[in-house]
Formats: structure tokens, sequence, C-alpha cells
């Protein structure tokens, strides 16, 4: 669903508040593991399992602290007993084998954060077969029909089109740009680079000069355009980013000593206090991001959902921006942080499930 910038704004009025997100690394790809057990009788409370595809940058780790904080509230209501994580790696295969783990171990519900939208569904199905509800998250969509599959997704087309449209209005419609994309082969990536297209069907005379992998890593992207950048013949005039590397851009640009494009932002610290203290004078962009507060939000839904309350089946979730009129409250910011809007359980119920 297409919308036009102005309409995106608008309609993401946001109140920030900043996500502390400098939680302790934990090496990608560790789990926890511990018994589900006395579950859903006697009152004792639910286990939640919660797979994440990967959790080796900031933003899922704050996914995953927001998830933990919203079960610690449950926990002291008596409504979850335990959540317990499992992270894959980027491996599918890794992946389907801990939700299935998931599923013997006799957990009540699984929130998952896909590395696939199709390596996944057998596994999805067998939760569901179990009669357990699998909440996609985040990555999403996955393409299962599986009666248990329950889907909060962000409108990522809509997400990276206001990103792109804002770049290539500021470049004036035509130049060279940089797409910084995720991983190679996830469902994220896939419908982040789609929102890109769509929008840059209306600028013809904007070429995207290079297509650069970043894993959604800072580290990544500074090395990769390291290479990247002294290849390239035209000059860049923008970078479009589905997040994660929007400062290391910034990073690769001054250390090649070439001229500074029109950076689309990630809401990151790094990146927002750079713009806010460091970027040249009158240096303006905008600055789009998914928002990480996802992780409570799919765990106050699994609750509701195994509550018996009625709860559709495809859910959108908002995602957070940042633009030359806010940019300064985020000046002192740690690199870690995400600006981001944070809720609670009724704002949930009342603007993701219930809203159509």
């Amino acid at each position: 669903m297409k919308k036009r910038i102005g309409a995106l704004l608008l309609s993401i009025a946001l109140v920030f508040s900043l996500a502390a997100c400098g939680q302790e690394e934990k090496p990608a790809g560790s789990s926890a593991s511990t018994t589900a057990s006395e579950s859903k009788s006697g009152g004792k409370g639910y286990v939640i399992g919660f797979s994440n595809s990967y959790n080796g940058n900031s933003y899922r780790q704050a996914m995953e602290g927001y998830a933990k904080k919203a079960a610690e509230e449950l926990k002291a209501s008596g409504e979850v007993k335990e959540l317990i994580f499992a992270e894959s790696n980027q491996n599918n295969s890794t992946q389907v084998q801990q939700i299935q783990n998931f599923v013997m171990q006799g957990v009540d519900a699984i929130v998952i954060d896909p590395g696939s939208a199709t390596a996944l569904n057998g596994a999805i199905q067998e939760a569901s077969d179990a009669g357990i509800p699998c909440i996609i998250i985040n990555d999403g969509p996955v393409d299962s029909k599986a009666d248990r599959c329950y889907q909060i997704n962000f409108d990522t087309v809509a997400q990276m089109g206001a990103l792109t449209d804002y770049v290539c209005k500021a470049i004036g419609g035509k130049g060279n740009i940089i797409e910084l994309r995720g991983t190679a082969g996830s469902q994220f990536d896939a419908i982040a680079h789609k929102g890109v297209q769509e929008v840059l069907k209306k600028y013809p005379d904007v070429k995207v000069a290079a297509e650069v992998y970043t894993d959604w890593t800072g580290s990544k992207a500074q090395s990769e355009l390291a290479s990247v950048l002294p290849t390239l013949k035209q000059k860049i005039n923008g970078v479009v980013t589905q997040g994660g590397d929007s400062y290391a851009a910034v990073q690769a640009f001054q250390s090649a000593g070439l001229d500074l494009p029109i950076i689309g932002g990630d809401n990151r610290g790094y990146f927002l206090k750079w713009w806010a203290k460091d970027a040249p004078k009158g240096y303006n962009t905008i600055s789009v991001s998914s928002n990480p507060w996802d992780g409570a939000t799919g765990v106050y839904t699994a609750v509701d959902i195994l509550d018996g309350k009625d709860v559709p089946k495809e859910m959108i979730h908002p995602y957070g921006v940042v633009t030359a009129d806010d940019v300064q409250k985020y000046a002192n910011v740690k690199d870690e942080d995400i600006a981001c809007p944070t809720y609670d359980r009724n704002w949930v119920r009342e603007n993701i499930i219930k809203k159509k």
C-alpha cells in the first residue's frame, strides 16, 4: 500500500521516547532453554517461546529487550510464567529446529521473527496442529496458511517508499543513488527493496549506481562501501538504507574524501547524533525505522490469543520517523539507542489488535 510521504508523516505523529538499547551483547545464535510446564493449566502463567532469526545487531537486541520487559510485566500479574529465547543466527534450518523444539517442550505460544517467508511454514504448521499459536513479527510476512498463525507486520513497502521518495525529491529528481540492503534472501530485504523500486518508477532520472548488502550492520556497510565507492565513476547524490548502517555510510563517504550525499537515516543513535551535531550546516534528510518495540507487541498479543480474545490474523505495526524538526531531541543519545515510540498493552489492543 503506497502512501504519500506527507500522509505518512501525519499518520505517524510521534512523541518519540528513546529505546535504551544498550543491552549486554550476547553471541548471535545463542539460545536460552527451560522446560515448559504447568502453563495453560492451573492459572500458573503461560510459557512463551521467542524464535529470533538473528540477534547480532542493536535493533534485534532492543526487540528482545522490549519482549523481556513485557514478559516481566505479565509475570508480575501471573499471566506469563516464562519467556524462552532461541536465536538461529540467520540459519533457517536451525530456526525450524528451534520452533519444533518449542512444540516438543509444550510451550503455549511462539513469537517468531522469521528468517524466511517460506522455510518455516512446516514448523509453523506443526505448532498450529498442536494448538500452539505462532505470532509473526518484524520480518514477516510468512506464507503460512496455518490456522494458528498470526502476523504483525510493518508496512515496509510504505516505510521504504517514504524514505526513497524523500531522497529522490531532495536530489531534484535526478542523479545516482546507492541502495543499502539487508541480508540477501531475507523476506524483509525483499519487501524493503520492493518499496524502493516502486518509488523509483516515478523518478526515471534517478539511477541506482550500486546495491550493497550490509546485514543491517554498520561494520559491514563501512567495509563494503570502502570497496564499492572507488569503483563508481558517477557521482553519488543519495543513499537509501533499510537500517543499521546510515552512519556507516557517512563515515565511508568521508573516509573516501567524497562529497556527502543525501543519506536517508535509520533512527540509530550514531546517525542522529551526527545529524544533530556534526552534519554540515543546513544538511536535511529524513530518518525512518521499523520499531523494535514490536517484540513487546508480540508478547502482549500472544497472551490475548491464549486468553481467547478476538485477534485478527493480520495486523500492521507503525514505524518511526525523525525529521529535521525533531532531530535536536536526539543530540545526546547513546550510540546504540534507537529513536522509536514506545507504548503499552492497552495501546496494542486499541491500535494493533482492534484497528482494521
